[in-house]
C-alpha cells in the first residue's frame, strides 16, 4: 500500500476541525450528504429543464423537493480531466490533468476533499467510478483499467473509506457517523450508442427535436432516441436510489445532489465547449431540519446563480464544516460563509482521446466566447471512440456528399479563431456574434476577462502537451510547480506568441519569422501556427526553408516533435502531395519515444490531411509499425478510400 508522505499528513491534522456534539451523530454541523453523478447527462435532455419529448418523473420530483440550478458549467466538457478538478478543486489547466487520459502527477502536498472531509469525522465512499486523470494515490495492483468490482478506472489509496456499492450500509462506518457517499449512476454514457444491444426502446426517432447543427437523417434520429431512451432509463435508476433512501430512514438527515459531469452525448455535445457539452444537470435536496442552507426560501426554485464544477468541492467542505484547503480555487454558494456570485465560468479542452485541440471559453448568465487557439482543426476531427457512434460517420458522410448546409456542416469546416453567442436567444449556438460590430465591446470586454482567468489559473496550454511534458520530466517536477515558475514557464510571452499567430495578418509575418528562428520550441510552435493562419501568404522562399528545416530535426528529440509535425501539416497544405512532409509524420508515428503526444498530433494531422495524405499509407507500411498504429493505419484506409 503507497503511505502518503509525512507532509500530507501534517497538512489533514492542520484541517482536522474541533468536532461537536455526539461523536459520529449526524447534527445541524454535519448532514449526511449523497452526491449522485450521472455520466453524458445533458442538463437540457431533461424535463425539469425544458425537455418536451421526454419523461423523467424521478428527476422532476427532485427539482420540485429540491432547487434546480439553471446555469451550471463543467470547467471542462469530458469526464476525466472534469472530475480531476472535482477530487482537487482546482482546474485542470492549473494542474496538468486537463488532457485527456493523462495520468500527469500533482503534488503530493495537494489535499483533496474527501481527506478534508475524513478529517472532520465522515465516512467517505465512492461507489464505483474514480477517474481522476492523475498518476497521484493510484493502486499499481488495480492497474488503470481497474479490478473486478472497481469501476472503470480503479482504485486511489488513502482517498475515500470505500469503494464499495453498499453505499451508506456500509459495515465498515461506525454507529450514527455522518456519511458522504458519492455514487456514479444515474447517467447515460456514450457508450449506449456503440453496442447494437442498446436500443430506442420504444422511443419514436420521428418525434425527436434535432438541434440546429444536426442535419436530419436517419442515423441522428436513431441516435437521439436511443439517448432519450438512456436517460429514462437514468431516471429510473435515480428513483431506486432515493427510494432505498428513504427505505433505510435516512431521507430527512441527508442532502442529496444530483448532476451530470459535463453534457452529452450525440455529435458535438461531449467534448465541446458549446453549452450542450458544458451545461450539466444540477439539483439539489436539502431536508428542512438543515433549512439554513436553502438558497431560496421554497424548494422547487430555479436558481440562476452561475455555478461552476469548482465551487462544487469547496462548498461541500463548506457545508458539512470541514476545513477547505487554501489551494482550492472554487466559491462557496450555499450556507452562510458562501463567496459572492460569480460572473464566469472559464472553461478549456485540450486533447480528447488521440485529437489535440486547444480551445478555452467564458461564459456568463447569457453569452459565452470561445477561443480556438488551432483554428484550422475542425470541431469534427476523426476521434476513434466518437465515431463508435453510427450518427458519427453518417453524418460525415452526409458532409463529404455536399448534402450539409452552412449550419450542419460547420462542424466539418475549420474553425473561426473566436466565437460569441448569445445562448438565451440562441440555444445550440449557432450564430456567431463575433464580427457583429453591435457586439465589438462585449467581445473585446470577454476577450479580456479569458486573459485574465488565463493568467490566474497558470493556463499550462500555451507549450504543446509534448513540450510541456519533456520539460517538466527533464526539471523533475510535476506540471502545477513547473507553470508556477514564470523562469520555467514564460506565459505571458507565449500568450502573445499565440495572439500574433491566431490573428495573423501579412503584415506580422516577420514577427512569425522571429518566432520560427527563436531557440524556444514554443514560440516556434506558436511560428508554424502563425503561418498556418496565413496560409499561401507566408510561403516566402525563407518560410519554406526554415520549415524544411524543422521537419528535419532527430525523431528521438522529444523537445521538438510538436514543432516538427506541425510544419510538416503546413508544408504539405501549401504544397499538396509533398512527399518530404508526409515522411517526416511517418517517421514521427514510427520512431517517437514511448507514449509521446507528438504520435497522436502526427496521427490527428494525417487525418485532418484526409485523401491528400494518401501517399503515406505506402511510407507507412514499409516501416516497422506498432500494432496499435497498424490499425490506426487501417482505419483512416477505410475512411479516405
Amino acid at each position: 500500500m503507497n503511505i502518503p508522505p509525512l507532509k500530507t499528513w501534517l497538512i489533514l491534522l492542520l484541517l482536522l476541525p474541533r468536532l461537536h456534539g455526539v461523536p459520529g451523530k449526524p447534527g445541524s454541523d454535519r448532514p449526511n450528504v449523497l452526491w449522485i453523478t450521472g455520466e453524458d447527462m445533458s442538463a437540457r435532455w431533461l424535463a425539469c429543464y425544458g425537455n418536451t419529448t421526454i419523461q423523467t418523473p424521478n428527476f422532476d420530483r427532485l427539482a420540485r423537493e429540491g432547487f434546480r440550478y439553471a446555469n451550471c458549467y463543467a470547467h471542462t466538457p469530458v469526464c476525466a480531466p472534469a472530475r480531476s478538478g472535482w477530487i482537487t478543486g482546482i482546474h485542470p489547466v492549473s494542474t496538468g490533468t486537463i488532457y485527456m487520459r493523462s495520468l500527469n502527477a500533482l503534488p503530493p502536498s495537494l489535499v483533496w476533499y474527501p481527506d478534508a472531509l475524513r478529517a472532520r469525522g465522515y465516512f467517505a465512499g465512492n461507489a464505483t467510478k474514480t477517474d481522476y486523470n492523475t498518476s497521484n494515490r493510484k493502486n499499481n495492483e488495480a492497474g488503470f483499467g481497474g479490478a473486478e468490482n472497481q469501476g472503470t478506472v480503479g482504485h486511489y489509496e488513502n482517498t475515500w473509506d470505500s469503494y464499495e456499492e453498499t453505499w451508506w450500509n456500509n459495515p465498515k462506518r461506525k454507529p450514527n457517523q455522518p456519511f458522504f457517499q458519492v455514487i456514479n449512476a444515474a447517467g447515460a454514457h456514450e457508450s449506449v450508442l456503440h453496442r447494437e444491444k442498446n436500443t430506442n426502446e420504444g422511443v419514436d426517432p420521428a418525434a425527436m427535436k434535432l438541434a440546429a447543427y444536426h442535419p436530419d437523417i436517419p442515423e441522428l434520429r436513431l441516435d437521439y432516441a436511443r439517448y432519450t431512451a438512456a436517460v429514462m432509463g437514468a431516471d429510473k435508476a435515480l428513483g431506486r436510489i432515493l427510494e432505498q433512501l428513504e427505505k433505510d430512514g435516512l431521507a430527512e438527515d441527508t442532502i442529496v445532489i444530483y448532476n451530470s459531469d459535463h453534457g452529452g452525448v450525440i455529435g458535438r455535445s461531449k467534448r465541446f465547449l458549446y453549452d450542450s457539452g458544458t451545461q450539466a444537470a444540477f439539483i439539489v435536496r436539502i431536508p428542512k431540519k438543515y433549512q439554513h442552507l436553502w438558497p431560496a426560501d421554497q424548494p422547487g426554485t430555479r436558481i440562476d446563480r452561475l455555478v461552476s464544477f469548482l465551487d462544487m468541492p469547496k462548498t461541500w467542505l463548506a457545508i458539512t464544516g470541514s476545513s477547505i484547503p487554501p489551494e482550492m480555487q472554487g466559491k462557496v454558494f450555499l450556507g452562510a460563509t458562501q463567496d459572492a456570485s460569480r460572473d464566469y465560468v472559464f472553461m478549456a479542452r485540450e486533447r480528447m482521446d488521440e485529437a489535440p485541440d486547444m480551445q478555452r471559453a467564458v461564459r456568463d448568465s447569457r453569452y459565452l466566447y470561445i477561443r480556438s487557439y488551432e483554428p484550422f482543426r475542425p470541431n469534427g476531427q476523426y476521434l476513434e471512440y466518437l465515431w463508435k457512434a453510427p450518427s458519427m460517420p453518417a453524418w460525415e458522410a452526409y458532409h463529404k456528399a455536399g448534402h450539409t448546409d452552412a449550419l450542419t456542416g460547420a462542424f466539418f469546416r475549420p474553425k473561426p479563431v473566436e466565437q460569441l453567442f448569445d445562448s438565451e436567444t440562441d440555444p445550440d449556438n449557432v450564430k456567431n456574434l463575433a464580427a457583429d460590430p453591435a457586439h465589438a465591446a462585449r467581445l473585446g470586454h470577454m476577450r479580456t476577462v479569458l486573459q485574465k482567468q488565463q493568467a490566474v489559473h497558470f493556463d499550462c496550454g500555451f507549450l504543446p502537451e509534448g513540450i510541456l511534458l519533456h520539460r517538466v520530466a527533464r526539471h523533475k517536477t510535476t506540471i502545477y510547480d513547473f507553470i508556477r515558475d514564470p523562469r520555467l514557464y514564460d506565459q505571458q510571452g507565449y500568450m502573445k506568441a499565440a495572439d500574433v499567430a491566431n490573428f495573423a495578418t501579412p503584415a506580422e509575418l516577420p514577427q512569425i519569422v522571429d518566432l520560427l528562428k527563436s531557440g524556444d520550441a514554443g514560440y516556434r510552435y506558436w511560428g508554424v501556427l502563425g503561418c498556418i493562419q496565413l496560409g499561401q501568404q507566408a510561403a516566402t522562399p525563407e518560410v519554406l526553408q526554415l520549415m524544411e528545416n524543422l521537419i528535419h530535426t532527430e525523431v528521438k528529440d522529444e523537445e521538438t516533435l510538436d514543432v516538427r509535425v506541425t510544419a510538416a501539416l503546413y508544408l504539405h497544405l501549401v504544397i499538396p502531395g509533398q512527399t518530404a512532409a508526409l515522411r517526416s509524420l511517418a517517421e514521427v508515428i514510427v520512431g517517437a519515444p514511448g507514449k509521446s503526444p507528438a504520435r497522436g498530433r502526427a496521427w490527428a494531422n494525417v487525418n485532418l490531411l484526409g485523401s491528400q495524405a494518401r501517399g503515406i499509407e505506402a511510407l507507412l507500411k514499409s516501416m516497422e509499425l506498432s500494432k496499435k498504429d497498424q490499425e490506426v493505419l487501417s482505419r483512416f484506409a477505410s475512411r479516405i478510400h
